[in-house]
């Protein structure tokens, strides 16, 4: 069955700040590994994607079991992470998530980065022309791969070295792109191919000074919250836990608190919230940013995902689940990342645009009325009900979020620019070369931009049959 490829190793990720996000329980036979001098340091681990060349794959989960380093010296590999957790990475060609923070590693030298991964897979839109295999042409299919464990050796003569009480980074960029085989009539994931992995150790070119990285956009229903922190859950994604402030910017971009008290009294156990953080550089967690998606403490269930066209569908749209916030005995409870959802228009359904860290800055609000493929919606969900490789579901209103999408800049006119070679399932643009709109006091850029680099975004994507830039840009991520 299509969407039972997407169930297995359930996200159990759970991320605190007080306390190591992963603390180490065996490592005490490493204390001599790789010839350190003694001592612990601390080590806090985020994920990313370079931008693909591959634009037809929708989804791409990547099942984490366990990370581990390799002593320069020999011995047993040094345990990082050991709990398992899913992460999707078409998401996170332009963001960042964490994997881990303060983990207590010794302090040594080592030679090797390891991530043992369960079977991973993907969704690939064939947008070919032709069949591929067994694959129809339009249509999105699934592909697995098999478990395996990636190793990034760092270069020779320049180990990673820790030192007593240091707090290191360790960035782990995927190439997904390179994890795609393409053979005659078929093609498959293999992670052990050349290149599928690189540890970064020093931030990205934007992120803030004394940051580490970016933690994007970590959206789900509030378990628990107080003046100085807010634990978020989703469905599909985990828990985070971020210190907050109580002065921390909280955007209400469809106007749901009354009674004119501050935003932040409007978040309310059940609620459900985006947040935009930071991972500092001595391994905490920030909240920078709250985005109120639903203030109810009771909402409906909510699916997120990018659309393609699906003439089979009611609607004339499916939708690849990214994320999810389930409270009802639904078949999406066990829904994971890929998962193919047939969506059906309720009477009367609803949309708005949720502009998150843009709000205040212009965005046209009127754009958003009709569906396009390759719009990321969040959809509350009813009557859903489990069908062949499909969950059919009712969507009783649309809230327009972030598409995230890699494409060529052609050029650059500050605060805009233009790019081609949009992924294969996005809906036909107008002949002119579609323009992504920025803002000065709002998009997070990594990296700096130029005509001919390969960028990776975080946009709203618009009505493109309109006058107006059809993607307003949240984040821009240059290799």
């Amino acid at each position: 069955m299509f969407v039972g490829c997407f169930m297995n190793l359930r996200n159990v990720l759970t991320v605190t700040l007080l306390l190591a996000a992963f603390s180490l329980t065996s490592c005490s036979g490493a204390k001599t590994s790789g010839g350190g001098s003694g001592g612990k340091a601390s080590v806090s681990l985020s994920i990313s994607d370079s931008a693909p060349a591959n634009t037809a794959i929708m989804s791409f989960t990547l099942p984490v079991l366990g990370v581990t380093l390799t002593p320069s010296g020999g011995g047993s590999a040094v345990s990082v992470v050991s709990s398992t957790a899913n992460f999707e990475l078409t998401r996170l060609q332009s963001d960042s998530a964490l994997v881990a923070a303060n983990v207590s590693v010794a302090a040594a030298s080592y030679t090797a980065v390891n991530v043992t991964v369960s079977a991973p897979s993907a969704v690939l839109f064939n947008g070919s022309g032709a069949a591929i295999g067994s694959c129809a042409n339009a249509a999105v299919c699934a592909l697995q791969g098999k478990a395996a464990t990636i190793t990034f050796s760092f270069p020779t003569g320049a180990p990673l070295v820790l030192t007593a009480n240091q707090h290191q980074w360790l960035g782990l960029d995927f190439n997904y792109n390179n994890a795609i085989v393409s053979a005659t009539g078929s093609i498959t994931v293999d992670v052990t191919q050349p290149n599928v992995l690189t540890a970064l150790t020093t931030p990205l070119t934007g992120v803030s000074n004394g940051d580490f990285a970016n933690i994007d956009d970590f959206t789900g229903q509030v378990t628990a919250i107080s003046s100085s922190s807010i634990t978020l859950k989703s469905t599909v994604r985990g828990s985070l836990t971020a210190s907050i402030t109580s002065t921390i910017p909280v955007n209400d971009p469809q106007s749901q608190c009354t009674g004119g008290g501050k935003p932040l009294s409007c978040i309310q156990m059940g609620s459900i919230v985006s947040l935009q953080g930071v991972l500092t550089n001595t391994g905490a967690v920030n909240g920078t940013e709250l985005d109120i998606i639903d203030a109810s403490t009771s909402p409906v269930d909510e699916a997120e995902g990018t659309l393609y066209a699906n003439p089979g569908c009611a609607s004339g749209f499916g939708m690849i689940l990214s994320d999810s916030s389930i409270t009802s005995s639904s078949p999406l409870v066990t829904a994971g990342f890929g998962a193919n959802i047939c969506l059906t228009l309720g009477t009367n359904a609803t949309f708005t645009i949720d502009d998150g860290i843009l709000t205040n800055q212009g965005v046209p609000t009127g754009g958003f009325s009709n569906l396009f493929a390759g719009q990321t919606v969040r959809a509350k969900i009813s009557n859903a009900v489990s069908g062949s490789n499909v969950i059919n579901a009712t969507a009783s209103g649309f809230i327009l979020r972030f598409s995230r999408l890699t494409a060529t800049v052609s050029s650059v006119t500050t605060p805009t620019f233009t790019i081609t070679g949009l992924p294969a399932y996005f809906a036909a643009t107008p002949t002119t070369t579609p323009s992504v709109q920025t803002y000065t006091n709002a998009t997070l850029f990594e990296g700096v931009l130029s005509a001919g680099q390969t960028a990776s975004l975080s946009a709203l994507f618009l009505n493109p049959q309109t006058s107006q830039q059809p993607f307003q840009a949240a984040k821009v991520r240059v290799p």
